[in-house]
């Protein structure tokens, strides 16, 4: 886990960085506060749900791919509704959010998915 938190928070400083730089020159006109906190919000929950299947992975065998498509059916569904929310409460910025948000959900998604490959191939 100690390996998982370090790559995953070099993802989150590289994605600060590159947000950083686009949304200073580039994409200026399309920077809304709270998409340095979209990143956090990405960082905690990957890390959240990675240690929970970790700890689900060392209990046993016979239960695990059904704890893992639960987990990753509970968080999908979780990040959907904090989306839905967040256009409801503020339409004038969903385009530019919704387009982050599913940027940082892929990227982290194939992060999650890639590191936990590794950890299944290792346990083998």
């Amino acid at each position: 886990m100690k390996q998982f938190i370090i790559k995953s928070t070099i993802l989150s400083i590289i994605l600060f960085i590159i947000g950083a730089i686009l949304y200073s020159t580039v994409l200026k006109d399309f920077f809304i506060p709270v998409l340095p906190i979209i990143v956090v919000f990405f960082y905690i929950i990957t890390n959240l749900v990675h240690a929970y299947l970790l700890r689900s992975a060392g209990k046993s065998n016979s239960g695990f791919a059904a704890r893992n498509m639960a987990v990753s059916f509970l968080k999908m569904f979780f990040y959907l509704v904090v989306a839905i929310v967040f256009v409801i409460l503020n339409r004038e910025n969903a385009k530019v959010f919704i387009a982050n948000f599913l940027v940082l959900y892929v990227v982290y998604t194939i992060f999650e998915v890639y590191e936990f490959s590794k950890f299944v191939r290792q346990a083998k």
